[in-house]
């Protein structure tokens, strides 16, 4: 976990033996069925980024009311800081994994 300020020009580019091992690390750690990924269509990215104000995403861990788990989507500002009002917009409703982990490559073996 950093505790560095909000950088709108960070680089979050990793590699890709970097993206294998972090996601492995993870799985190997989860119990059977446990929530792995959600994929979003990138129209999502693309309403919460026109938002006046937005410089990047954060993403929340979240749970419905029946316990089962989803990710929200919030656009922030340039201080890092949540765009949370009314009239902004949230993103939830993703396709997980599991079930939907077809063509989930980093996630290969579930």
């Amino acid at each position: 976990m950093s505790a560095q300020p909000f950088d709108p020009a960070r680089d979050h580019r990793i590699t890709h033996k970097e993206a294998v091992s972090l996601v492995r690390n993870f799985h190997a750690r989860a119990e059977a069925g446990a929530h792995r990924a959600s994929a979003f269509n990138r129209s999502a990215f693309e309403q919460l980024l026109a938002q006046p104000g937005a410089a990047g995403i954060r993403i929340y861990r979240a749970q419905h009311e029946d316990g089962s788990p989803t990710m929200v989507m919030v656009a922030v500002d340039a201080n890092g800081v949540d765009l949370n009002s009314p009239e902004a917009t949230y993103i939830q409703n993703s396709h997980d994994c599991p079930p939907f982990c077809a063509g989930s490559s980093l996630s290969a073996g579930l």
